[in-house]
C-alpha cells in the first residue's frame, strides 16, 4: 500500500468516526426526550447547524439583492441628485436666457437656446419632467412650497407670481417640490370719512 492510500484509508475512517459519533449525538438526544411528557419534549431541529448558517447567509444574500434592486426601482436609486441638478441648472441657464440680458448676439443666443432645448428634451425623454409654475393659480392645499405670500392689485385670485425652484418628477414621481411667490388680491382700501 502506498503512503497516498494509507492517507485516504485514514481520512475515511476518521469520516465514519465523525458519522457514527454524531449518530450516536442524535440517538441520546432523541432518547433523553422520551424522559420527558411528550407536551414537554422537543422536536429534533429540521436541519444541521451547519446547513441553518449556509440558509441564513443565502437569505440575507437574497434580502440585500432584492433590497438593491428594489432601490434602483425608485427615484432615489436611480442617480436622481444627479438628474436634478441638470434639470435645475437647465431651467436657470434657460430662464436666464429667456430674460435676453447679456452680450451675446442674436444667433448666438438661438445656439445657446436650442442646446439647453435639446439637452432639456432628453432629459424629459428619459423621464425628468420640469414643472414651472409662473402664472398659475395658487391654492394652498397644491404641493408647492410658498415662500412669500405678498399682496397684489389687480388680482382676483391667488397666483402665483414667480417660480423659484421648479418641481422636478422623475418617472411620474415628485423628486423636488416647488418653491414660489405668490400674490393675493390686495385687500380693499376703505376711504376714511
Amino acid at each position: 500500500m502506498t503512503r497516498k492510500d494509507k492517507e485516504k484509508e485514514k481520512e475515511k475512517e476518521q469520516e465514519t468516526a465523525s458519522r457514527v459519533r454524531r449518530r450516536a449525538r442524535e440517538v441520546r438526544a432523541a432518547l433523553g426526550q422520551l424522559r420527558h411528557p411528550p407536551e414537554f419534549r422537543i422536536p429534533r431541529p429540521l436541519l444541521e447547524p451547519v446547513q441553518a448558517d449556509w440558509a441564513a447567509t443565502v437569505l440575507a444574500e437574497a434580502e440585500a439583492a432584492e433590497a438593491l434592486a428594489e432601490r434602483a426601482r425608485t427615484p432615489e436609486g436611480a442617480g436622481t441628485d444627479t438628474l436634478l441638478r441638470a434639470a435645475i441648472g437647465i431651467w436657470r441657464a434657460l430662464r436666464k436666457l429667456d430674460q435676453g440680458t447679456g452680450p451675446l448676439s442674436a444667433a448666438d443666443l438661438r445656439q445657446v437656446r436650442r442646446q439647453v432645448h435639446a439637452s432639456r428634451q432628453a432629459l424629459a425623454d428619459d423621464g425628468l419632467e420640469i414643472q414651472e409654475h409662473d402664472g398659475m393659480p395658487f391654492d394652498s392645499g397644491q404641493s408647492l412650497e410658498a415662500l412669500v405670500i405678498q399682496d397684489e392689485p389687480g388680482l382676483d385670485r391667488e397666483v402665483v407670481l414667480e417660480t423659484v425652484r421648479p418641481s422636478v418628477y422623475f418617472r411620474g414621481e415628485r423628486i423636488q417640490m416647488g418653491q414660489v411667490i405668490v400674490g393675493r388680491p390686495a385687500p380693499e382700501q376703505t376711504p376714511d370719512t
